[in-house]
């Protein structure tokens, strides 16, 4: 039997505020009484709930970013972590539990469901049940969106370009390519590939040498850029150690020193560095110059990798990061892994997707070359600094 949380008890009018849906604890029930009506709860200042974009897309097959679900987030304030939290929606003429799960240790809960329109957050069951009403046209609305149903790389009218970069900084022994990216079948394809017009290469202080490489490296500096807001994509990455593959953003006209609001920052969303790794193989970080000119960092590896999914690289996931003028809040498939508080880029920011092999991984390359990162979407929603 579920245990109810403990609710505060005072009262207040219902509002929305940002984007969070505050309800009172009224003690009359909210919801019809006819048995195909939706669950019976009482409201409660206890309960907080958002509605997020469609941030959540598991599975082997391509789809339209449209198909993704909403991710609804909600937050039972002192409820115990374990507490299950249900999200009712309508099925034709009934209402089912399209999603249940527990609070962590800070009583948040993160809810998904691909059916559109009025939603119930329920916590508990019986006359102990509270809840809120919500919607899916309370989430932010797309500004950007690629399908990749044609082919938007380096042309003339596309969106992603390849990136000016190679034999530089940590990358001496590789370089950006349009050969490492191509639209095929409505995917994004990047690729690592071995560089038909060099030999080896040698790193500093090792014996053994490698072969140079070609990596596919896209971004839509000049093309788009956006300040706060969500931005997504749903990837599939490479298995084999020796490369990463990269969701990130960069300042347009390149960071500053002065902080991150002034400056601007790199924002990871995510980079795999292959199955197997001995912490997991996922990070998210950001980077900015302080007021000396000093790389700061903040981030991390995603502890406890599991419990966020599985199948890297045999399935697509969604990775995105929240970004606000306090905090990036980096989620996959719509679960919080990070959340970095504080001072933010105030910056526009582009997109870029990349296979990078960089010289410090290839003395642990374990696969075979190509190795391949595909992406089925990325989008972004703005919000504006609300």
């Amino acid at each position: 039997m579920s245990r109810a949380p403990r609710l505060a008890s005072r009262p207040r009018p219902r509002r929305l505020v940002g984007g969070v849906l505050v309800v009172a604890l009224l003690g009359a029930g909210c919801s019809a009484a006819e048995e195909a009506g939706p669950p019976s709860y009482r409201d409660s200042d206890a309960l907080e709930v958002r509605v997020l974009p469609q941030l959540a897309a598991t599975g082997e097959d391509p789809e339209p970013a449209d198909d993704a679900a909403w991710v609804v987030a909600a937050t039972v304030e002192d409820a115990e972590a374990g507490t299950p939290v249900r999200l009712f929606a309508e099925d034709g003429d009934d209402w089912t539990s399209v999603s249940e799960q527990e609070t962590d240790a800070d009583g948040e809960v993160a809810l998904t469901t691909r059916t559109p329109g009025v939603l119930h957050v329920v916590v508990g069951e019986g006359e102990d049940a509270v809840g809120a009403e919500v919607s899916t046209d309370d989430a932010p609305e797309a500004s950007f969106t690629d399908d990749f149903e044609r082919d938007t790389v380096d042309e003339a009218d596309g969106t992603w370009h390849t990136r000016d970069q190679g034999h530089v900084g940590v990358r001496m022994c590789s370089r950006a390519d349009p050969r490492g990216a191509e639209v095929l079948d409505g995917v994004l394809r990047l690729s690592v590939l071995d560089d038909p017009a060099r030999g080896q290469c040698r790193l500093p202080g090792r014996r053994k040498q490698f072969p140079y490489r070609l990596n596919g490296h896209v971004g839509t500096e000049g093309v788009y850029g956006f300040t706060y807001g969500f931005a997504a994509a749903r990837i599939k990455a490479q298995s084999a150690r020796g490369q990463h593959a990269a969701f990130w953003m960069q300042a347009v006209g390149g960071q500053s020193a002065g902080g991150a609001r002034t400056g601007g920052a790199e924002i990871d969303v995510m980079e795999y560095f292959g199955d197997g790794h001995p912490e997991g193989g996922l990070t998210s970080f950001a980077y900015w110059l302080d007021e000396d000119g000093r790389k700061q960092t903040s981030g991390g590896w995603v502890r406890d990798l599991d419990q966020y999914g599985e199948g890297w690289a045999e399935q697509y996931h969604v990775f995105s990061v929240e970004w606000t003028p306090e905090e990036y809040v980096f989620r996959i498939d719509g679960q919080v892994t990070h959340r970095l508080e504080g001072e933010t880029s105030g910056r526009q920011e582009f997109l870029i997707l990349s296979l990078l092999s960089s010289d410090y991984e290839l003395p642990r390359f374990n696969g075979e070359l190509p190795e391949h990162m595909d992406v089925d979407w990325a989008r972004v929603w703005e919000t504006g600094p609300r």
